[in-house]
């Protein structure tokens, strides 16, 4: 019977490995959270006009249109909100499609999960044209977007 002994190096570079893996791991948590964390807090705000105004349909029908522009971002931060991102992205292209901003982003911040990344992206740029805080123009099936 042949047994195999692990030396102290393997297991030091095992453990290497697994903190990388963790690392990533947690990245990916902290994208995902702060997406979750935007969300509700937008959330909180809707849902507090709401049980603010008398009849919710005319708080909405106020709010729509009405909506501030997002400000110029000259910079990058890493911890900022998704709107910040979106808003330093399209302050840096001037104009663009979703993929222009994407690919903004991924340069500013290449360690984010690109897929999650696309996601939240495609959710808020939707949000921020609904609710006015940016332009967009349709071409065929997508929206070159701007900052008004």
């Amino acid at each position: 019977m042949k047994t195999e002994s692990i030396t102290e190096k393997q297991v030091v570079e095992f453990l290497k490995l697994r903190q990388q893996q963790l690392k990533d791991e947690l990245k990916s948590i902290e994208v995902t959270i702060n997406a979750i964390a935007q969300s509700k807090s937008l959330n909180l705000v809707t849902d507090k006009t709401k049980s603010d105004s008398a009849e919710p349909d005319d708080s909405i029908k106020k709010r729509k249109g009405t909506g501030k522009a997002l400000a110029p971002q000259e910079t990058f931060n890493v911890n900022s909100k998704l709107d910040q991102k979106i808003s330093y992205a399209l302050t840096k292209i001037g104009s663009g499609y979703k993929d222009d901003i994407l690919e903004v982003l991924t340069k500013a911040q290449p360690d984010a999960d690109p897929y999650k990344v696309e996601k939240a992206v495609a959710v808020r740029l939707s949000y921020l044209l609904k609710n006015d805080f940016i332009q967009a123009t349709k071409h065929g099936r997508s929206y070159e977007y701007s900052l008004k």
